[in-house]
């Protein structure tokens, strides 16, 4: 997992992209957006009331390329450019109308005949900043300093810069500045209200970056400020009022949760008011030159939301800059990456990276770098770290120091990350152990080195090979669950999630712990619910032929009429999802999966064998992966993840991934929750036998779903081993037993594959050993039992019903008897 397979496939796509004959490094033939800056920390993305400590405020970058490379369509020698800013949001009045228009100064890129009388120099990196100078007053009542002296708002304010030009976008307010230069036109920044909204107008909008002096360029406006008889409109779904040959560069943020990268452009109208899908649709214009690149990562681990957008390398051509068919996807996926505020892809206002610039480590804040911590596990999450540079791989490693409080965590290195490619995450692991008396909620902290160094001897010397950052853990270990409301509710348990990889053997399942414990103990401490338990100890059993996988798995109902229900002791099956929190939520989880008349469910029973709670002995030791409270497993930022663990697990269920024709699916959609109805509760449970329990993981809602089957992403997991924890389902609740599980598909597509369920904690056959009177706990009030299952079985037998008399046999010699008291003691109160 150490070895992120999708950073990798970020890589390998970058690298085939930059090695391709058609997208070879080389510079563009025309300028382009390699920035797009909108969202300082703070309430505002304009200058004024902002944090003096912010290192920017907003702003936009654009790349001139030499004269040499320039398109001779274009005026190398008086380059007129304009930026338009087009609204997208759905519940915007304005939606598809002009935001900003900026008019560039003219631009003169051949100095070798002098500079144009009017024009401005092209730059020695060929980077042009756009950006706010500083106002005075709140509201504004001029601008600081003098007009020689004005603060741009970038790299912590500056009032000149070197090697790249920055334009005042408010150079013309209260007297003007003379040390940077300004546009030649704006339409509008008002002042007050925009000083402070800013410019980008956070939300979905497309960035368009036209040529001025082409046939098909067009005059709009501000859509709040439209001369008579002029127009905010550029329609660009048909391309008939500002042409497409207008159009130098551009691409569109899309902040829309339902947005799909890999749908887009939408069909208009899909129904769902998604944004941009009227303004860029499916075939018009514009679509296809203006990507959309989602504002909100989907893919784990993701860069989160981003707080503005930039161009991968400027010497890699995007699909619409190649000749070849214009690719949207492709675009979108390849040729830009969110900034963030908190990094490790920051802004860099002046700098864009090139494939053949300097590698260069870069390490998210501290706040990126908290992690939960499971308690009785290791988990080994992966620090937010990068290679800002050029295309030169790094190896980067961590070093923790020593822990503020060993007590609650302690802190060691773990696997660096390799060859991590230019402008690519790097992911490099620390081990963090959670203290085994720590408390839920208790935080420890360690400083941690991050250090970087070539993967290749021959390439450019890493810059800022060496970072220091603060590592945070955080214990987990909560009891209760929560409601909609977000109270505490009934209890939580945790899943972990163990993938099998696929393998040249025919049995992989008997190469992990669980298929030896299961061959060992069939029948006994590990009973089946499906009757497959026979086949999957067996090693000529091939767990890669869909012919023997497929008639073991337990379908999901497909149609209304075959959904089920079932009656519980308070809500029936049906009712218990209803009125589930997670159903509750803005996403109502399994709407697609209750019937209309809300008396059916998409829904697998199953009849596990009556199974205690707490108390189960079975632990693997390798790597496996718990779930977090919303559900998610395996994300490599995760302290829960490529976790090893002493605690013990009651239920599991083996989730195969093969298809038919033996293909290995990715179980990205093998989204469900889990239901059990208890069996033996205890006297002053608040739960009644027959009562159906919507479980929660890892202290989340009521009835969430868990998400993302394939651990570890991206290898060829031939199926999943899928463990529950329950043990609270007895301490806090008091449920001593479970009889019934069912699986409610929450992905609507019912593609989970359960072939198998074992109780590794069974009611008959199995037990603790020493649990003589079946209550999940080996301890004093076991002596009784103990007596009693040694000298006189029978009354033992009425007196506890359907518990185990060969759980006394503590040395395992087959019987109950003198010799037991020993290790029976020994059990209960340690050697």
């Amino acid at each position: 997992m150490r070895k992120d397979p999708f950073r990798r496939a970020a890589a390998l796509m970058l690298a085939a992209l930059c090695m391709s004959p058609a997208a070879l490094a080389q510079l563009p033939d025309h300028p382009i957006i390699t920035e797009a800056y909108y969202d300082p920390p703070g309430d505002n993305d304009g200058p004024v009331g902002r944090d003096p400590t912010n290192a920017h405020q907003e702003y936009l970058e654009i790349y001139l390329p030499p004269a040499g490379n320039l398109d001779p369509d274009l005026n190398k020698d008086f380059l007129r450019l304009t930026f338009y800013h087009v609204e997208g949001d759905w519940e915007s009045v304005g939606r598809g109308l002009v935001n900003y228009r900026f008019d560039l100064p003219p631009f003169d890129l051949d100095a070798s005949n002098g500079i144009s009388e009017g024009a401005i120099a092209r730059p020695p990196s060929g980077v042009v900043v756009l950006g706010w100078v500083d106002y005075v007053g709140n509201p504004p009542t001029g601008l600081a300093g003098t007009p020689n002296s004005r603060v741009a708002l970038i790299d912590g304010g500056v009032t000149e810069v070197s090697g790249f030009t920055f334009i005042a976008v408010n150079g013309h307010h209260f007297g003007g500045t003379t040390n940077f230069p300004i546009l030649e036109a704006e339409s509008l920044i008002d002042v007050p209200e925009e000083t402070r909204n800013g410019f980008s107008q956070n939300g979905s909008a497309a960035y368009l970056l036209v040529d001025r002096d082409s046939p098909r360029y067009v005059e709009l406006f501000d859509d709040m400020h439209v001369p008579d008889g002029r127009s905010a409109d550029p329609e660009l779904p048909t391309g008939w009022v500002l042409g497409t040959s207008a159009l130098l560069d551009g691409f569109a943020g899309n902040d829309d949760r339902n947005f799909d990268v890999l749908e887009q452009p939408y069909d208009a109208p899909t129904g769902d008011e998604i944004d941009l899908e009227d303004v860029l649709p499916r075939g018009g214009a514009f679509s296809r030159l203006v990507c959309q690149v989602p504002e909100r990562g989907r893919v784990r681990p993701s860069q989160g939301t981003a707080n503005g957008f930039a161009r991968v390398f400027i010497d890699v051509p995007r699909t619409t800059e190649t000749g070849d068919p214009n690719d949207p996807v492709a675009d979108a996926l390849n040729a830009y990456r969110h900034i963030r505020n908190d990094g490790p892809f920051s802004p860099t206002p002046g700098w864009a990276a090139l494939t053949g610039s300097p590698p260069r480590l870069s390490v998210a804040s501290a706040i990126e770098q908290r992690f939960e911590i499971l308690t009785q596990t290791i988990g080994r999450p992966a620090l937010l770290t990068a290679n800002v540079g050029g295309n030169f791989g790094i190896d980067i490693e961590v070093s923790p120091g020593a822990s503020s409080n060993p007590s609650v965590a302690a802190f060691s290195a773990d696997e660096p990350d390799l060859s991590v490619a230019g402008q690519t995450l790097g992911l490099p692991t620390v081990a963090i152990e959670a203290g085994p008396s720590a408390a839920h909620g208790q935080s420890a902290f360690a400083d941690a080195t991050v250090s970087a160094t070539n993967s290749s001897g021959d390439d450019p010397p890493v810059e800022d090979p060496v970072r220091m950052v603060e590592i945070t853990a955080t214990v987990l270990n909560p009891i209760r669950g929560l409601d909609e409301n977000g109270q505490p509710f009934q209890t939580t348990v945790f899943i972990a999630v163990q993938g099998i990889p696929a393998g040249a053997e025919n049995n992989e399942f008997l190469n992990t712990d669980l298929g030896r414990f299961v061959r060992d103990n069939l029948g006994g401490r590990a009973q089946e619910t499906r009757g497959n338990g026979a086949a999957l100890i067996d090693p000529s059993t091939d767990l890669s032929s869909s012919d023997v996988i497929l008639p073991m798995i337990e379908e999901f109902p497909a149609e209304f009429f075959e959904y089920i229900n079932a009656p519980g002791a308070r809500l029936d099956l049906v009712q218990t999802v209803v009125r589930s929190a997670a159903h509750h939520t803005d996403d109502r989880t399994y709407a697609d999966s209750i019937n209309p008349d809300e008396d059916g469910l998409k829904a697998i029973r199953l009849n596990v064998p009556d199974t205690f709670t707490s108390g189960g002995t079975f632990s693997p030791t390798e790597r496996i992966h718990f779930a977090d409270a919303r559900g998610f497993v395996a994300d490599p930022r995760s302290g829960l993840s490529n976790a090893t663990t002493s605690r013990t697990f009651e239920l599991v269920l083996v989730d195969t991934n093969v298809r038919f024709f033996g293909n290995i699916e990715t179980g990205a959609t093998d989204d469900f929750g889990i239901i059990v109805e208890a069996l033996d509760v205890e006297a002053d449970s608040p739960i009644l036998p027959g009562e159906f329990i919507f479980l929660s993981f890892s202290g989340g809602l009521q009835g969430e779903d868990i998400d993302t089957l394939q651990v570890p992403p991206g290898q060829d997991v031939i199926a999943n081993l899928i463990y529950l924890d329950l043990d609270n389902l007895h301490e806090v609740l008091g449920v001593r037993s479970i009889e019934l599980a069912y699986l409610v598909d929450a992905g609507s597509g019912g593609e989970v594959d359960i072939i198998e369920v074992f109780s590794l904690n069974p009611v008959e056959g199995g037990g603790t050993p020493g649990d003589l009177n079946c209550d999940g706990q080996v301890n004093a009030f076991d002596i009784e039992p103990f007596l009693l299952a040694m000298f006189n079985p029978d009354e033992y037998a009425i007196r506890f019903p359907g518990c185990d008399i060969n759980n006394g046999d503590i040395d395992g010699d087959g019987t109950v008897n003198a010799f037991d008291i020993e290790p029976f003691l020994v059990l209960l109160f340690g050697p």
